[in-house]
């Protein structure tokens, strides 16, 4: 006998919807995680009213069937915990702003692209309604291939890249356009039909790991040290070939299940499952992620990047790569959702680019506030005069890449055989979006209810 039937390491939103699937359906489940409070990348802090993501989170009506299914059932619509957000997304270059890329009036407005540019944009749309297809549970199958961003960019549209591409996923999603491959970021594009209908928690982007929390067993300021196969007798079977799993903790302690699913960074598993096979390693090691610095910085009035009187609001914005900034971009969080901030008042995030990160990364944070600040006075007017407050975020597991090797290995990985030891994470599909994580929980469950009904 095990102590628990399921561990679930994590309690990110991965490891928190995995674990209330398998609690759902009737298993003894657990959730270990090192941290003081649940949410992973997901965390928010809440400081003098102000409410300040620790990551990046908005909602798409479209292409986020996971994370509907689990806003329905855990009634967040109807209880108005979601907020429409009423203002684009705009890119800074050469001394302006230029509202609303990624949206489909940027046709009509440009946002930043010439007539050449929209026609790249037009085209690359309308490929995506046929053969441009990606399908985001397999990036692998495109007809793209294992092309990055970059070469995507020089074979179907160099503006389109420069313009709305690439300072988009530079900025969301931490990536090098020459690093990531196209296929999945054109996934999310195409599923959410661009940057378009967006909304956001209201309450801050923990809001669904703190509803999922209550409703589990949660060990906070548990950290494991060790996963492995149980060769003590942890499965049915007992004696030298049990088939169960054992966990060992920071505090000494240990504890056995039937299966345990590791829900951290792919980075981060390798130290916790050594003996991991080498099938599975080679995927874990090519699932890189690029490291993440976020500043809140909390104002005693709201400011935005310089626009004209007849340009809207911006709720966020990125950086043209001519530019050669310290920041990728940031959210105008009081415009995001007003909720965030107490009335008359200000919150910007400001993201370091992750070219830039590692000239920051170990700096104490009232250094690394002096820089982004200076940064951000070339484009936003008056941030340090109506500074009260910021807070540093850093994440040296941020998001994870699309390299053409993790495209190419990711394949044979989720065709192995199901295993006591099981992933869930944005990772398993190369795409740095809160979707990804939570659908990883319905392929994780699958797999192991397959380890399990094969007697395990």
């Amino acid at each position: 006998m095990t102590d628990i039937d399921i561990a679930v390491v994590g309690a990110g939103i991965a490891g928190l919807t995995t674990a209330y699937r398998l609690a759902r359906e009737g298993h003894r489940v657990e959730v270990f995680e090192s941290g003081d409070e649940p949410g992973g990348r997901m965390r928010a802090a809440r400081v003098d009213g102000y409410t300040i993501d620790r990551g990046a989170e908005t909602l798409s009506p479209y292409g986020y069937p996971a994370t509907w299914e689990f806003i329905e059932e855990l009634g967040l619509a109807r209880q108005d915990r979601l907020h429409r957000i009423e203002h684009p997304v705009g890119l800074w270059s050469q001394g302006r702003a230029h509202p609303w890329v990624g949206h489909p009036r940027s046709l009509l407005t440009g946002a930043g692209l010439s007539w050449r540019g929209r026609l790249q944009l037009l085209r690359m749309l309308v490929a995506g309604n046929g053969r441009g297809r990606v399908d985001p549970d397999r990036p692998e199958r495109s007809a793209h291939g294992d092309m990055t961003l970059a070469e995507f960019g020089r074979r179907h549209g160099d503006e389109l890249v420069e313009r709305c591409l690439g300072p988009v996923a530079t900025a969301a999603f931490g990536w090098l356009p020459e690093r990531s491959t196209a296929a999945p970021m054109l996934a999310i594009m195409q599923g959410t039909r661009g940057i378009y209908r967006w909304q956001t928690y209201r309450d801050g982007q923990d809001t669904m790991a703190r509803t999922l929390a209550e409703r589990l067993k949660v060990h906070l300021s548990k950290p494991v040290t060790r996963v492995e196969r149980d060769g003590r007798g942890g499965g049915r079977g007992g004696g030298e070939g049990g088939r169960g799993v054992r966990l060992s903790f920071a505090d000494g302690t240990e504890l056995t299940a039937r299966a345990a699913v590791l829900t951290l960074p792919a980075p981060e598993i390798a130290a916790i499952h050594p003996g991991a096979p080498e099938e599975e390693r080679r995927f874990l090691d090519a699932a890189t992620f690029t490291t993440m610095i976020r500043v809140g910085v909390m104002l005693d009035r709201p400011l935005e990047p310089r626009r004209t009187a007849r340009q809207p609001h911006l709720y966020a914005f990125v950086m043209a790569p001519w530019e050669d900034s310290l920041l990728s971009g940031g959210t105008c969080e009081h415009n995001k959702c007003p909720h965030r901030v107490p009335p008359g008042r200000g919150l910007v995030t400001l993201l370091v680019s992750p070219r830039r990160a590692a000239e920051v990364y170990d700096l104490p944070d009232d250094q690394v506030l002096e820089r982004v600040l200076d940064e951000s006075e070339r484009f936003i007017d008056g941030m340090r005069a109506a500074y009260v407050g910021h807070q540093v975020t850093r994440w040296r597991h941020g998001l994870p890449e699309a390299t053409p090797e993790a495209l190419r290995l990711r394949a044979p990985f989720t065709r192995r055989p199901a295993g006591p030891i099981e992933y869930a994470g944005d990772w398993l599909y190369l795409r740095p979006s809160s979707e990804a994580a939570i659908a990883s929980s319905r392929l994780a469950v699958d797999r192991v209810h397959a380890w399990l009904r094969d007697g395990g």
